[in-house]
């Protein structure tokens, strides 16, 4: 059941990118611009280079860049390439979720809803139409996550060193990839034993996850004394960023029709009143929450406080879906794995039954301000012409114009 529900969902997943993308190819921006110079001047001359100045790469990690080089050295045009990359990480995304929940889940049904959300996201399907390192970002995230829960129950070695192994891949896609493996080695450290190991396999983690960034940041700061790049002090402040924060979860869940939102959730509410009051604990019962649970609200926590210190603290874009866009997929798993350890104390099959079709109910009528998004704001990117740099928008920039010049490789000044 777990791999054709996985499998269905990612297909629908995959058609769901494709029928959100320009026809062209993912959409460009700025960003976008300057991955792609990078990935350029890496294939020309040894050296990432920031487009317009003749400097090197530092504001970025080095991954989805070199992802990109390889795209290019095979004759593979970006606008295209991150169109199949970023579908086809989704649909994988998908399928390692229903895989996961199916597999630890004591009310596997509760995996549909979950894969629903997952699908119909808001999120998700809007950072895949462009050719950003979200969509990258968030399925290491997930798989890392993944990897690491899957080790503490199996331990099998070969799940910790993959773990250690993707998470240092995910950071190298974002510097904010840093909370996945803090919030990480934190739930090895609770849950590891004996105690002993708690310490050892926490720091071993977080050795080599952070290894391969350690290199890079020594490089940023070999080549322009800072180790991310010179950052001017923020705009916003913690009270705005908060305000927009409130602004881009509106537009994920009551989009066209927030009185759906309102009455999901207090449906939602009393489902979970409903399994408090008949669950029965029982005897030897372990207080702490299940590793899941625990990996998933860390993830959340740490994530979204780093993003909203960061947002205040120093100069960015305002925040929005594309930079909320990661604690998504945390934020489906931590609601299911709630529910389900409410469900999993209740005895009889029949109340059990009736709270988990409930859940399936709420996810469904919550879905539907999600999927009219789609129709309203996703589809009709289909045919705008965004995703080629002969678009009108694109044409302004006078990036294009340029022709690349043989770069000096010693050239290090900032």
């Amino acid at each position: 059941m777990r791999y054709i529900s996985g499998v269905a969902f990612a297909v629908a997943a995959f058609i769901l990118v494709f029928l959100c993308i320009p026809e062209t190819g993912v959409i460009y921006t700025h960003d976008t611009q300057a991955y792609e110079y990078a990935a350029e001047t890496f294939l020309q001359s040894g050296t990432m280079r920031y487009f317009g100045y003749d400097t090197p790469i530092i504001q970025w990690p080095p991954f989805y860049i070199l992802i990109l080089a390889v795209m290019k050295f095979l004759g593979i045009t970006v606008e295209k390439g991150a169109a199949w990359l970023n579908a086809g990480l989704f649909a994988y995304l998908v399928y390692v979720s229903a895989v996961y929940l199916f597999e630890n889940l004591t009310v596997k049904v509760l995996s549909v809803p979950a894969l629903l959300l997952l699908t119909l996201s808001v999120p998700l399907i809007y950072v895949s139409g462009y050719g950003w390192t979200e969509m990258l970002f968030i399925f290491l995230a997930v798989l890392s996550m993944v990897l690491i829960l899957m080790y503490l129950k199996n331990r099998k070695l070969s799940y910790f060193v993959s773990g250690a192994l993707v998470s240092a891949m995910c950071w190298l896609t974002r510097y904010i990839g840093i909370t996945v493996i803090a919030a990480l080695a934190l739930v090895l450290f609770i849950y590891e034993k004996p105690v002993a190991d708690k310490f050892k396999k926490a720091f071993t983690y977080g050795v080599f996850s952070c290894f391969p960034m350690c290199l890079w940041v020594l490089r940023n700061y070999l080549l322009s004394g800072t180790f991310t790049g010179g950052r001017q002090p923020g705009v916003y402040t913690l009270g705005e960023n908060i305000e927009l924060s409130l602004m881009v979860f509106n537009e994920w869940f009551s989009y066209a029709i927030p009185e759906i939102l309102s009455a999901s959730l207090v449906y939602l509410g009393l489902l979970v009143l409903l399994a408090v009051l008949v669950r029965e604990s029982k005897k030897g019962e372990n207080s702490l929450p299940t590793p899941d649970l625990s990996a998933n609200l860390l993830i959340t926590a740490i994530y979204s406080a780093v993003l909203l210190y960061t947002a205040t603290k120093t100069a960015m874009d305002g925040i929005n879906n594309r930079l909320w866009a990661p604690v998504y997929p945390f934020l489906v798993f931590a609601v299911v794995f709630l529910m389900d350890g409410l469900l999993k104390n209740i005895e009889r099959r029949s109340t059990k039954g009736l709270l988990a079709a409930g859940f399936i109910v709420f996810a469904f009528v919550f879905s539907i301000n999600p999927a009219l998004w789609i129709r309203n704001e996703g589809f009709p990117r289909k045919y705008e012409l965004l995703g080629i740099k002969e678009a009108p928008a694109a044409k302004k920039h006078s990036f294009w114009s340029w022709r690349l010049k043989p770069l000096n490789p010693r050239k290090t000044h900032w």
